[in-house]
């Protein structure tokens, strides 16, 4: 008698650093989400990737994502409608014209930060009439 239940494979996947997935290793159980997980408690034999470690570094993770979450979000709140980066006609930018306050200061030096919600300005090369 055949079961009517697809099993999904639980997969993880290892990556060298560029944009392709270099191993894939399938699993019978999807790694714990958090130190809640019955499986973390159970765990006796500490080794790497071993089920409290891999909860330890989910949570984690996931802490720092909405911790980022929530710093980005006031930062594009407070600086909604600030000229953060400047630029003249011909692409060069114009440090003259940017905000100078201490929020766009620090945007402009977080290489994180791309665009999202921050104004860009151009000006013009002839003066206005």
């Amino acid at each position: 008698m055949a079961s009517t239940e697809i099993a999904l494979p639980h997969i993880v996947t290892f990556s060298n650093g560029c944009s392709r997935p270099t191993f894939h290793l399938y699993v019978s159980q999807p790694l714990p989400k958090d130190t809640r997980d019955p499986r973390v408690e159970a765990c006796t034999n500490h080794h790497p990737a071993c089920d409290c470690r891999e909860a330890i570094l989910t949570e984690e993770l996931a802490e720092l994502r909405a911790d980022r979450h929530l710093l980005l979000g006031a930062l594009r709140e407070e600086l909604a409608g600030h000229a953060t980066w400047a630029y003249t006609s011909d692409n060069e930018r114009d440090e003259a014209a940017e905000c100078k306050c201490t929020g766009c200061r620090i945007i402009r030096r977080l290489p994180f930060y791309i665009g999202g919600y921050v104004i860009t300005t151009r000006r013009s090369s002839t003066p206005a009439p």
